[in-house]
């Protein structure tokens, strides 16, 4: 199902990347807007070429989850606003991925899990649309966010 931007708060800013700067990045507080106003960003990482995407890992301290969504930049020009694969993913040590991939227009997401004392990982993947073919972009953060 595509989801709208519509009903999240987005603000934007400039956000660290994995290998350089992304221009407009999606903020922390749309990445809280979709989880939930009890969560805090703990997480993320840019993903794709040009750093056409955020995946985010969140926590609720009241709630004890963890929350991951996977955004597409307002400024990737026509993909945003049209449906490609999109995927967020998160799992607890000893645990299985809990999984949300399908064409999105906006995000993947949001995915929830519960896991007091464990440490957990995010993963995203990304369709990367180029001069020729689609890129399938995908990372796996290490294990992390303890407790």
């Amino acid at each position: 199902m595509a989801r709208g931007l519509a009903a999240l708060a987005v603000a934007f800013g400039t956000v660290p990347a994995g290998s350089g700067t992304a221009n407009a990045a999606i903020s922390d507080s749309a990445a809280v807007s979709a989880c939930g106003s009890s969560y805090y960003v703990q997480r993320k990482q840019d993903l794709g070429r040009g750093q056409t995407a955020t995946v985010f890992l969140l926590y609720s301290a009241s709630t004890k989850k963890n929350c991951v969504v996977t955004m597409k930049h307002p400024d990737m020009g026509s993909i945003y606003g049209f449906p490609t694969e999109l995927g967020a993913s998160v799992q607890a040590e000893g645990g299985s991925w809990i999984t949300d991939r399908d064409d999105y227009k906006y995000y993947a997401g949001p995915v929830y899990l519960y896991a007091p004392s464990k440490c957990v990982r995010f993963s995203a993947s990304y369709e990367e649309w180029g001069a020729s073919l689609p890129h399938d972009i995908n990372c796996t953060s290490p294990w992390g966010s303890c407790g």
